[in-house]
């Protein structure tokens, strides 16, 4: 999960982590796509969820450059711009585009429960100790299914 705002991003991934998911977070599209590319590599990420508009990398780049290197990896972007940019999968390159707001909790655990395949479990977490983030900084939770 992907988002500069680090109050959304700790709320949406309690939400997910609340459902059973593990989360790891990334405060700029720069930090997301480092994780995607490296971190993760024997362990690939089952999903994506970035914000759209950040410094630096949009998360237009974002999901450009996820589905470049992995077209059937679903992408999915949250922005308070959505409705006014008139965001859409096809402008943006992800496969749903979710407006941030009153809907946006239920909308999001829609959304990820719809892009998953059925079936597909959260695989036991490890301790916040064992697991860091492509800076070196501990993650608090890893995931399965996995979204950044």
């Amino acid at each position: 999960m992907i988002d500069d705002n680090p109050h959304g991003l700790a709320a949406r991934k309690s939400l997910l982590a609340d459902k059973g998911y593990a989360v790891t977070t990334a405060q700029s599209g720069e930090e997301g796509l480092r994780c995607f590319d490296s971190t993760f590599a024997d362990e690939p990420f089952d999903l994506v969820v970035t914000d759209y508009r950040m410094p630096g990398v949009w998360g237009g780049d974002v999901a450009r450059r996820v589905k470049s290197a992995n077209p059937n990896l679903p992408v999915i972007i949250l922005s308070g711009y959505a409705v006014l940019l008139a965001l859409t999968p096809e402008s943006t390159g992800a496969d749903i585009v979710l407006a941030k707001g009153p809907r946006e909790q239920h909308e999001l655990v829609q959304a990820v429960e719809s892009l998953l395949p059925a079936g597909l479990l959260p695989r036991p977490k490890k301790p916040a100790s064992e697991q860091k983030s492509a800076t070196g900084r501990p993650y608090s939770a890893r995931r399965r299914p996995r979204s950044a």
